[in-house]
Formats: C-alpha cells, structure tokens, sequence
C-alpha cells in the first residue's frame, strides 16, 4: 500500500469515526431527554394514581353515607335529575344528558364523602380517611405527601433519576421536612 493511499485510508476512517461520533452524542442527548421525560411520568402516573385512589375511597364513602342518610338520597337525585334536565337542554342529546346526569351523581357521592385523607406509606401506597386509619404501618396526611412528590419532581428537572416505586417510596420517607405524619388511633 502506498504512503498516498495509506494516508487517504487514515483521512476517510477519521472522517467516519468523527460522523459515528457526532451521531451517538446526538443519539445519548435524544436519550437522557426521554429518559427525564420517563421519570416525571412516573411521578405523574403516582399523583393520578393516589388522586383517583381517593376519588374511589370518596364515591364508596359517599355511597355509604347515602344509603345511611335518608336525607341525602333526595339531594342526590334532585343534582342527578338536574343535571340530566341541563345536559339534555344544553346538548339536545339523550346520551348526553344520562353521561352528565350520571357525572352529576358521581360528583355527589364522592362530595358525601370527601374527609381528610391519609397515605400510608408501605410498599403499597393506601388511602384511607384520616380519622379510620389503622393501628399499624406510617400514615401521612394526603397533602403532605401530594407536596413531597411534587419536590421530587422538582429534582427530576435537575437532572435526578428516582428509580423504581420502591425507591420512590424510599425517597417519599426520607422527604421527613415535608411529610406530615398521623398516629394511628389508640
């Protein structure tokens, strides 16, 4: 091989390492991104998960209350008709007006048994409210772990990992300046 060709060979595997290069630096940018983007989706599932979590607890308990409430049962189906009767006026659609009669009733239910609400905080994150929390495991009031999450998603903008649950967990425990910790009844 000659001394020309062995040099244009060297020139043209630079130029194809350099281009290899810029590529897998432009492919880790493109992956540290998404990475960042799959934590604070983690912390949002989280938030909706305990959010609807709640939600679920409220209507059943709203549900109870109801049916132990004769009272109530009559403002519960005056909102779902008047919902229905404004749905149907407003959309001119039958469907539409069962969708927000029954939407109507659910806001209802879950309003009948809206309370102060506590986490726990085990390996499964359990919603309960906060005057029927268990003698056993960590409560915390819903809100301050609700603001303890929201710091975490503040260190994921920094550039923090959080891991599985399990470290998220972790990571809600050591967030003691935040939490507001309930002891359970006697």
């Amino acid at each position: 091989m000659s001394d020309d060709k062995w040099v244009q060979t060297t020139a043209d595997l630079r130029k194809e390492l350099s281009r290899i290069k810029s590529s897998s630096e432009g492919v880790a940018g493109r992956f540290e991104i998404l990475q960042r983007e799959a934590e604070s989706l983690k912390i949002e599932f989280l938030k909706y998960s305990l959010e609807r979590q709640r939600k679920i607890v409220a209507r059943e308990r709203g549900f109870t209350l109801l049916i132990n409430d004769r009272k109530k049962i009559g403002a519960g189906v005056a909102v779902t008709v008047g919902a229905s009767i404004l749905g149907g006026l407003i959309a001119k659609d039958k469907d539409s007006a069962l969708y927000a009669g029954l939407s109507g009733f659910t806001g209802v239910l879950q309003g009948f048994g809206e309370t102060k609400w506590a986490v726990s905080l085990q390996r499964h994150l359990v919603i309960v409210p906060s005057d029927a929390i268990p003698a056993t495991g960590t409560w915390v009031t819903f809100e301050s772990v609700i603001a303890a999450i929201d710091d975490l998603k503040m260190e994921i903008l920094r550039g923090k990992r959080l891991g599985s649950l399990d470290n998220i967990i972790q990571r809600l425990h050591q967030s003691r300046g935040k939490l507001i910790y309930l002891l359970p009844p006697e």
